[in-house]
């Protein structure tokens, strides 16, 4: 099963002078146990396209099919029960998180759903240890005196215990420092792992992406200009630096090299396969 996008067009303010057209024509199946990334330069579409998959908003052309369903069809409990499979997180945790407690925060999706007493309570103990978050420590704390990264894992914890199919991360780790990137990073990995869970990540950080998700998806101007693995996706870096995305800093490097180096290539993934890379071609000279 899968979420699949079907010739989809959305437009803001359809109808009125300052109609906008933020996305056309697209044609995407989102899978279960993959993470899939996307990328694309500001305003070209990417919130837009997360918002569409859990029935937030409707497309103003084509369908969007979660698991066969459309929402845009459904109601009432119909409804609830498909957007129960598609857990969006927004961008900044401040507009997920509410309550006086984690505890509180983490408990509100699965409650409205209808979970109470031991079960509510092991679902909130569950999705806090799989986000790596002690439940003695910090289920009694207020959410907002938490760190960044704290209250970034708290949000996603509300989502996941709901038990959705499918995960979708706006800008995951956006103002986390390298240790909270790399940590959140690896419990994405994790939960397609050993959840089985497809997972969708929007981020500008281009290194976060081609290191986390197994096929990307490049957009603009509300279109798909690209799709393919990380590698596939590194290896148009000129393209890329076209549109105004930032390469990761060692695929910038080989990128500078290669006039240097006319046959390096320039989509390694890491340090250690860049190393490599340049490596074989001084021996090559």
């Amino acid at each position: 099963m899968s979420i699949r996008f079907l010739k989809v067009g959305f437009r803001y303010a359809r109808g009125l002078p300052w109609e906008t057209e933020a996305l056309k024509n697209i044609n995407l199946e989102v899978r279960k146990n993959e993470i899939l990334g996307i990328i694309g330069p500001t305003g070209s579409g990417k919130t837009t396209l997360l918002q569409l998959m859990n029935g937030i908003r409707h497309p103003s052309e084509g369908k969007v099919l979660i698991d066969d369903q459309d929402p845009a069809v459904l109601k009432g409990r119909e409804i609830t029960r498909l957007r129960q499979k598609v857990g969006l997180v927004f961008q900044s945790p401040e507009d997920q998180l509410f309550a006086n407690s984690v505890y509180e925060d983490i408990a509100f999706g699965p409650k409205n759903l209808g979970v109470a007493g031991s079960e509510l309570d092991n679902r909130v103990r569950w999705a806090m240890e799989v986000l790596d978050l002690g439940f003695e420590d910090l289920s009694r704390r207020r959410p907002q005196n938490l760190s960044g990264g704290q209250k970034r894992r708290v949000a996603i914890a509300g989502v996941l215990a709901i038990k959705p199919e499918y995960l979708v991360l706006d800008e995951p780790t956006a103002g986390l420092d390298p240790e909270g990137r790399k940590g959140l990073l690896k419990l994405i990995r994790k939960l397609r792992e050993d959840l089985g869970m497809g997972v969708v990540m929007v981020s500008h950080r281009l290194q976060d992406i081609m290191s986390t998700c197994d096929r990307v998806v490049v957009l603009e101007k509300g279109e798909i200009r690209k799709t393919g693995t990380p590698r596939e996706i590194m290896r148009s870096g000129q393209e890329l630096i076209e549109l105004g995305l930032h390469l990761p800093p060692i695929n910038m490097v080989l990128h500078e090299l290669k006039d240097v180096f006319p046959y390096l290539d320039t989509a390694a993934l890491g340090p250690e396969e860049a190393a490599g890379e340049i490596d074989r071609a001084i021996r090559g000279l």
